[in-house]
């Protein structure tokens, strides 16, 4: 292709009136290296597990989860019709689970899915979620380093999280679940009294730290470890004050909010979990964020666990994950969930960004902690995107018990700009998702 003989930078922006808005993708900044799309994360969870008739049930096909057949020539089961027109994007895996987690109750899902930590016995071990590991490297040039969403919303308890994210110091992310709020922090005005908040946050933080250090000066050697342990989180929330001053006077992308139903709520599963992803992809569609989870729906139940009453089934979630012979409704509600992620997905690839789409440099980890009748272990993971960045779809891998789900999180961080050796419990790679 003849190159052009100009361009705009990534940087660009439109100033009129004292505004400055900054420039969406457009295909002139193309011969701008630095302008080439960039790596995006995504994390998606479901509580409970999944339906897995035997291997020689006549249901087999129509009412479990997992694949028959290896490699290129595998056949999907029903409950992932909405996601097979996407097959040459999407890899099925399956075996992988976090090896210290097998023997759980299962409940803790969340907790560890994405962190792949020992938290059988103590929470005290809990560790950084890949997500942020990611955040860490992706999320510099973005108003959010990442963004966690949560139909629970917040933290809720350990070994029930309504999270997916932790922290370096395996701190509990909170998770946003209100639409309305979520839109407000991605696209609306920033309000006089938020910015003196902002302001206020930061003094106090700056008197906090001086007390701390003459308080220090005057402590013995435990005291001090203890002190420094509570600092260091005082000093994570004196970072991102600095980063959110930094984006304050930015103006954020103009999206209109007539175009959502925002005032989806959980009680309309079908129209909440909708915006819920839609918001998703205006966050990466405008670079708010390259990082973000979500968390379909917490294992400590509420109205998340009415989540059924959307496609007319009276049973809860947890009732259904419980089913050992019957797995029809079960699938039903899996597949319900499936074909929302699928539109997810699908809608990512629809939006065109450079020579490819969206899609193609965003990779989604999709999936669950638990398998059959939450059991931890064989977890039931879906792939997609980021060809751009070297991830080759159109299989169903399968891995025996020896191999680490953190194997894959090595591979991700390493493909995605966030090179590490080992993550977790991790003990290799894992080679056979990419090109």
């Amino acid at each position: 292709m003849k190159p052009r003989s100009w361009h705009l930078t990534r940087r660009t922006a439109l100033k009129a009136a004292g505004v400055s808005l900054v420039l969406p993708w457009l295909e002139c900044m193309a011969a701008d290296k630095a302008a080439a799309p960039k790596p995006r994360f995504f994390g998606g969870y479901f509580a409970y597990g999944v339906p897995m008739p035997a291997d020689n049930a006549s249901d087999r096909m129509d009412h479990g989860w997992f694949p028959v057949g290896e490699g290129r020539d595998y056949q999907a089961p029903v409950m992932h019709e909405s996601i097979m027109p996407m097959r040459d994007k999407i890899t099925f895996l399956s075996g992988l689970s976090h090896p210290a987690m097998r023997r759980t109750s299962a409940h803790k899902g969340a907790d560890y899915f994405l962190t792949g930590a020992d938290l059988l016995k103590t929470y005290d071990k809990q560790s950084i979620s890949i997500d942020q590991h990611l955040a860490g490297s992706l999320g510099q040039d973005t108003r959010y380093q990442s963004l966690v969403l949560s139909s629970f919303g917040g933290v809720n308890r350990p070994y029930r999280s309504s999270t997916l994210s932790f922290d370096r110091a395996g701190r509990p992310v909170p998770g946003l679940g209100k639409p309305e709020e979520i839109f407000r922090r991605l696209f609306g005005d920033v309000s006089q009294s938020e910015k003196n908040s902002l302001a206020s946050r930061g003094s106090i933080i700056d008197e906090v730290l001086g007390e701390a250090r003459d308080l220090n000066r005057r402590l013995g050697a435990t005291d001090r470890k203890k002190l420094d342990e509570y600092l260091a989180s005082v000093r994570e929330v004196e970072r991102l004050t600095q980063r959110a001053k930094f984006w304050q006077d930015t103006p954020k992308p103009n999206v209109d909010p007539k175009s959502l139903e925002l005032d989806a709520t959980l009680t309309s599963p079908r129209e909440y979990l909708t915006v819920m992803y839609d918001l998703l992809a205006l966050a990466f569609q405008t670079d708010s964020t390259r990082v973000a989870t979500f968390q379909t729906a917490c294992e400590e139940g509420g109205l998340t666990d009415q989540f059924p009453a959307a496609i007319g089934l009276r049973s809860s979630a947890h009732k259904l994950s419980h089913e050992k012979t019957n797995f029809a409704e079960v699938a039903q509600y899996i597949a319900f969930l499936n074909e929302l992620h699928a539109n997810f997905v699908k809608k990512l690839d629809s939006i065109q960004e450079g020579d490819g789409t969206l899609l193609d440099s965003t990779l989604c980890f999709y999936g669950c902690a638990t398998s059959k009748t939450h059991q931890a272990t064989n977890y039931p993971i879906i792939l997609s995107g980021g060809s751009s960045l070297g991830f080759r779809h159109g299989s169903h891998l399968h891995y025996g018990d020896h191999v680490p789900l953190a194997n894959l999180f090595v591979t991700i961080a390493n493909q995605l700009g966030a090179p590490t050796k080992s993550f977790a419990d991790s003990t290799a790679d894992i080679t056979e998702v990419l090109t």
